[in-house]
């Protein structure tokens, strides 16, 4: 499913704040930056099916979210604002005036609440089967990753392998290390945040979409098969973003990187180009 890339990596470390950040720089010099964002529970490595082809293009610049993979693991502030806030302190650092950036479900969102308050200062956007509203349905998932995360990687490996037997040993190792060894605080705080969300009837995000001037493609997955974009939030994308292409992957969820690499990449490569 996923092997480490060709191309090699560069391991960097910015701080934000007091929180370190780690990145992962594949350079190709003088090729426009491109910055990954990683969803819930995941980290930089999680790009790793579209590195190789992403980088022949571009210099990318791949991020483990605080509390995720090498990055730092405070004791609190897991709130998308505080991703969003390192997600400036490191484009910052690292002097990227007009990135491309390619978030994937909490990734998407992070890059979504950046751009909300910079609405132009991205050459392009890629948001990755965000969820655009807070559905009933996410606390029982946050409890799902809670439980997962509080195995050990040899316990939730083995659940993956039985979840997902078309993965290779490799990948339910890695996968399992990976959610095990995010900070409990990313699930409880952001659990907590869409139980408010839902007590108090404010499950729509879609008005962080008002305003942004930058060249946005939306990729979305289908419904049945686990995707979280739902029809009526890629309508409000087409409505409210002036700059706006929505493009979707039917034959696979929320995970299109993954899933559906060659569909992604056939829509991912000329958007961020200025192809399309």
């Amino acid at each position: 499913m996923s092997r480490s890339p060709r191309i090699p990596g560069q391991p960097l470390t910015i701080r934000a704040g007091d929180t370190p950040i780690a990145v992962t720089e594949f350079a190709n010099p003088g090729r426009p930056p491109v910055v990954l964002l990683h969803g819930i529970g995941s980290r930089g490595e999680s790009w790793w099916p579209v590195i190789d082809p992403l980088s022949e293009q571009f210099h990318l610049y791949q991020l483990d979210l605080r509390g995720h993979g090498a990055s730092g693991k405070p004791d609190r502030g897991y709130l998308i604002d505080h991703y969003a806030a390192d997600l400036d302190a490191v484009l910052d650092a690292l002097s990227l005036d007009r990135p491309r950036i390619v978030g994937h479900s909490l990734g998407a969102l992070v890059a979504l609440v950046w751009a909300s308050r910079q609405p132009d200062r991205a050459a392009a956007l890629v948001l990755e089967d965000p969820s655009l509203r807070t559905p009933p349905t996410i606390l029982d998932a946050f409890d799902g990753w809670q439980q997962l995360a509080a195995l050990s990687p040899a316990q939730a490996a083995a659940w993956y392998r039985q979840e997902y037997p078309h993965w290779s040993d490799d990948d339910c190792r890695r996968r399992a290390e990976t959610i095990t060894s995010t900070a409990p605080a990313v699930f409880a705080e952001l659990r907590a945040d869409a139980a408010a969300a839902l007590a108090n009837g404010a499950t729509d995000r879609t008005h962080i979409l008002e305003g942004l001037q930058s060249p946005t493609l939306l990729l979305h997955g289908n419904p049945d098969l686990g995707g979280m974009t739902l029809p009526e939030d890629v309508a409000a994308f087409q409505r409210l973003v002036p700059h706006a292409r929505a493009v979707a992957i039917p034959d696979a969820g929320h995970n299109l990187h993954r899933d559906a690499t060659d569909a992604f990449l056939a829509a991912v490569l000329p958007f961020l180009a200025g192809d399309s």
